[in-house]
């Protein structure tokens, strides 16, 4: 298992350090300039020298290849990963402020996933097996892909016009609502996670079915049919334990794809995380900023793969025997 952590975490760093070069240049190649978004139409009174003074203490008047040697030194090697354009505060600090608020809404999103999701692939299978509900697990099936297949950021808009017309008091945007105590936090939550989790919960509710049907079709359930056991029996003590495996998989999968989906949900919940901060250093050409949250969901992503290997490994013991194998034979 540590030879495991320690081989990924190695392979891990040349892929960071490939991703900061392409996320460094790509941003540099994008038209705009942060000096101008800073100083707006006052740059028409600001004289050329100004203007120059402003971008060296910036450090933007050096040639590229330095400011991100510059970058890499202070990022890599000295933990500091320079200051905000916007206020000039430490870039660290900024998105310590935030990481709370997205852990928090990718944490209740990626619960509501799998439990939504596995409650989800349960009921298509039950019901699939009965002639008189095979109709509902049909519906269940068509919304499951349904909901895989529309955008969450459409489904956000929806749910905030439903919520405004169905809901008027129904507390949706921002974490720090005007005269509400912060002991209401989770009803702010719950409306954007859910709809950051629907996507993936469907995804997991159509995977374990079909993790399921094909369970269903094992000699272990004929035998545990003949034995008098009724389907929910076989399902909840035999079936139901084999197939929730590869789902287990998802879990470290879907972390990335949560991080990635709550930029969006962020902005339009006006929720106050690294989603929306990340909305608004692009906007602003906020590269320090941007850069350092570039990379933290790059961590984010290379952590959740580790994550769901280990999870495999943990819980199926021929793998872990294979591993352990491997590692045998190439001593």
């Amino acid at each position: 298992m540590a030879e495991l952590i320690l081989k990924r975490t190695l392979a891990t760093l040349p892929m960071l350090l490939i991703l900061s070069l392409f996320a460094f240049f790509l941003m540099r190649a994008v038209p705009g300039d942060p000096v101008d978004v800073l100083v707006g139409s006052a740059q028409r009174d600001l004289a050329p020298q100004e203007l120059r003074e402003i971008k060296g203490e910036f450090g933007l008047d050096q040639p590229l290849p330095k400011q991100y040697l510059s970058w890499v030194l202070g990022a890599f090697g000295g933990n500091n990963l320079g200051r905000s354009y916007k206020d000039g505060q430490p870039v660290a600090q900024v998105i310590a402020e935030k990481i709370p608020n997205t852990i928090f809404l990718v944490g209740v999103a990626l619960v509501l996933t799998f439990v939504i999701g596995i409650l989800w692939g349960i009921a298509m299978s039950l019901f699939a097996a009965k002639k008189s509900m095979q109709a509902i697990a049909s519906f269940l099936s068509c919304l499951a892909i349904f909901f895989y297949s529309t955008p969450s950021f459409w489904l956000a808009l929806l749910a905030l016009f439903c919520v405004a017309e169905w809901f008027p008091g129904f507390p949706v945007l921002s974490l720090h609502a005007p005269a509400e105590p912060q002991k209401n936090t989770f009803v702010y939550v719950l409306l954007p996670a859910l709809i950051l989790a629907l996507r993936r919960a469907a995804k997991v509710g159509l995977f374990l079915k079909a993790s399921l049907d094909e369970e269903w079709s094992k000699p272990y359930v004929t035998q545990a049919f003949s034995k008098g056991l009724s389907r929910q029996e076989v399902l909840f003590r035999h079936v139901l334990k084999n197939s929730l495996l590869p789902v287990v998989s998802l879990i470290g999968l879907s972390l990335p794809w949560l991080f990635g989906g709550s930029v969006l949900i962020e902005t339009i919940f006006a929720w106050p995380g690294m989603g929306r901060l990340s909305v608004e250093a692009a906007f602003g050409r906020n590269y320090p900023l941007l850069m350092a949250l570039v990379m933290i969901y790059g961590v984010c992503v290379a952590a959740a793969n580790l994550l769901s290997d280990l999870l495999i490994t943990i819980c199926d013991p021929r793998i872990k025997e294979t591993n352990t194998s491997t590692s045998s034979h190439a001593i």
